[in-house]
């Protein structure tokens, strides 16, 4: 489906929180999308983390997202979270609420 969807909307991770499965979390439940990662590949502390979540609208539209974040040295994450979907409008949107809710 990632190549399917046309429209990609990019937006840096700019957070509070310190730990990469914490971050995830908050963005899975305040976005209430579906991790399509396995919990499995997400084990561990290595301060690295890529996951992959899904979601559907009301109107029936998928969306596409990718998580990619690292902690730095500063204890800081840093990253981008990527949107995918057939229509501009869910892409924007979609990123618009991800800028909102990422602060946690």
């Amino acid at each position: 489906m990632w190549a399917e969807f046309e429209w990609e909307n990019k937006v840096a991770v700019n957070t509070t929180i310190n730990d990469v499965n914490a971050f995830l979390k908050h963005i899975v439940s305040s976005t209430n999308m579906k991790c399509l990662t396995p919990p499995s590949a997400l084990d561990g502390e290595c301060g690295i983390l890529a996951a992959d979540l899904y979601a559907r609208s009301v109107f029936g539209e998928d969306a596409l997202v990718n998580v990619s974040v690292e902690k730095g040295p500063d204890g800081k994450l840093a990253g981008y979270i990527r949107i995918r979907s057939k229509t501009q409008g869910i892409a924007l949107s979609l990123g618009d609420k991800l800028i909102l809710k990422q602060k946690g």
